[in-house]
C-alpha cells in the first residue's frame, strides 16, 4: 500500500491498463489493485505496469515497465516520506481539489500532502 499522509487515501489502479491514469481511493488493506512494489530500479510497479510521468505537470499514468529509468524512475525518501520523480525533480502529491482521484506532480516543498506511507502489511491467506 502507498498511503497519502494528508488524505489517508491509497494509490489504486482500479484495474486500469497501460496508458491509463493512476488514481487514489479509500485504503482497504485487501491488496489487489492497491498492491505496489518499489523496485531496485526505483520503479513503482503494479503487475507489469509502472508509474510514469512524461512531463513535470503530469499526468501520472500506468505504463508497461521498460526498466530504463527515465519517466519511470522515482526516489522514495523514507525520512521525508516523499516520492520524487527523478526526471522532473517534482514530488508526487495528492490530487488537486478539482479532480479528487488523480494524483499530481508538484514542486517539492515538504507539505503534508506530499508525504506517502509505504507499508506492506499484506498477509497471504492460506486457501
Amino acid at each position: 500500500m502507498i498511503k497519502n499522509a494528508e488524505t489517508a487515501n491509497c494509490l489504486d489502479t482500479f484495474g486500469r491498463k497501460s496508458g491509463e491514469h493512476i488514481a487514489m481511493g479509500t485504503c482497504h488493506g485487501l491488496g489487489g489493485n492497491q498492491v505496489f512494489a518499489y523496485t531496485k530500479r526505483q520503479q513503482i510497479m503494479s503487475d507489469d505496469n509502472c508509474l510514469d510521468a512524461a512531463s513535470s505537470d503530469g499526468p501520472v499514468k500506468l505504463l508497461r515497465c521498460h526498466g530504463m529509468g527515465g519517466n519511470q524512475m522515482w526516489s522514495y525518501d523514507k525520512e521525508d516520506q516523499t516520492i520524487m520523480h527523478s526526471q522532473t525533480k517534482r514530488c508526487l502529491d495528492k490530487p488537486d481539489d478539482s479532480d479528487v482521484t488523480l494524483p499530481t506532480l508538484k514542486k517539492c516543498d515538504g507539505r503534508q500532502s506530499q508525504k506517502w506511507i509505504m507499508s506492506s502489511n499484506f498477509k497471504w491467506q492460506a486457501s
